[in-house]
């Protein structure tokens, strides 16, 4: 049984720490991962999870493809255990459970292995059912995260993923050695802005924590590769603050979600550098007709309000998600704590073992 004795708002402030030394200890992290590659022919990956580990497959799935040059896969974890997944050629399945526990993510490595799949776990349990179940382990090396919601084990998924998949593009050829180089720099000055996003987020809450105060449904609405960004950040607000919250890719949004806005619906929009900036701004005028109660969250001009979040991100093309989290992580901390809720502790401890959803 789990004693949830931390605080989740320490732990989105570890995150820059756990993240840069993830990044200084990328070759040695992902040297199993690149002799996977190494010594078989890899056509094809498969990344998935639960929950938060099934958005961070999410968020590194572009970059993947991108620098490995093979399709990459994320499907959730019953999707891929009861479809027919046409595997090309040989095929990596990589489950990722940060506590090494989650039932159905073991059940598809199962599939995986039944399939003659090469079989990975990423972990931060090396004594964990999940390591039973496979071909190699990938150690995310986060420290202890002892609360419900997930903060920092989060991002050291994502950053430990993109290490991985960059040092074995560097080792086999697929990036050149200059890219290999500004994609490691880029990345690099990411994570050193997590702590100064944090700050700057906990300030934002504090000028509109009277608003955030009466909130009982949200919507985030976002675009591009900030998508599981969007999925992870409703899932933080939803888990801590224990109200309706829901996300939405901002073409899908004009596709009926506009007819349930109202005056009691908060709106919260990731505008991070994109060609779809203007058209999530053409958006966020239109539904002012609508309700009052909405804030970005970008580092692009745009009219400034008290309620929007207007930060220096690096605003990177390919790690931006790792930046948006953490303002979403904050507001659903503190939304909490201003509700009288404790987010670290779950509603129900004992709901995994009802459900039999983690080996407990």
């Amino acid at each position: 049984m789990k004693t949830f004795l931390g605080d989740m708002h320490d732990y989105i402030y570890e995150s820059e720490k756990v993240a840069l030394n993830v990044f200084s200890n990328r070759k040695e992290l992902s040297s199993g991962f690149i002799d996977v590659f190494k010594n078989n022919q890899i056509e094809t990956i498969v990344l998935t999870g639960a929950g938060t580990s099934n958005y961070s497959a999410q968020g590194v799935r572009t970059f993947f493809e991108k620098v490995l040059k093979i399709p990459v896969i994320v499907p959730l974890t019953n999707h891929f255990i009861d479809g027919e997944y046409l595997v090309k050629g040989k095929g990596l399945c990589i489950g990722i459970s940060a506590t090494g526990s989650s039932a159905s993510t073991i059940k598809a490595l199962d599939k995986a292995n039944s399939l003659g799949m090469i079989t990975m776990a990423l972990t931060n349990e090396l004594d964990s059912e999940v390591v039973k179940h496979c071909d190699h382990v990938l150690f995310l090396d986060h420290g202890v995260e002892d609360v419900s919601p997930k903060s920092k084990s989060f991002i050291c998924e994502i950053v430990t993923l993109m290490c991985c998949a960059l040092e074995t593009a560097n080792e086999i050829g697929s990036v050149t050695s200059i890219e290999y180089e500004n994609y490691s720099n880029r990345l690099e000055k990411t994570v050193c802005n997590l702590t100064h996003i944090a700050i700057k987020s906990d300030e934002w809450f504090k000028q509109n924590e009277e608003e955030f105060k009466n909130c009982n449904r949200m919507l985030l609405v976002g675009y591009g590769k900030n998508f599981g960004i969007l999925q992870e950040g409703a899932l933080k607000i939803l888990e801590c603050g224990r109200f309706q919250t829901c996300f939405y890719e901002l073409e899908e949004f004009m596709h009926g979600i506009y007819h349930s806005i109202d005056k009691d619906c908060y709106i919260l929009h990731l505008g991070n550098k994109s060609k779809y900036f203007e058209r999530m701004i053409q958006l966020k005028n239109y539904l002012s007709e609508f309700t009052t109660h909405q804030f970005l969250i970008t580092s692009q001009d745009c009219s400034n309000t008290i309620q929007d979040l207007k930060i220096n991100f690096v605003d990177d093309e390919e790690f931006a998600m790792i930046e948006y989290i953490v303002p979403c992580q904050i507001l659903a901390y503190r939304i909490a704590v201003t509700k009288g809720i404790n987010p670290n502790k779950p509603s129900d401890p004992y709901f995994h073992r009802k459900m039999n959803s983690k080996f407990i």
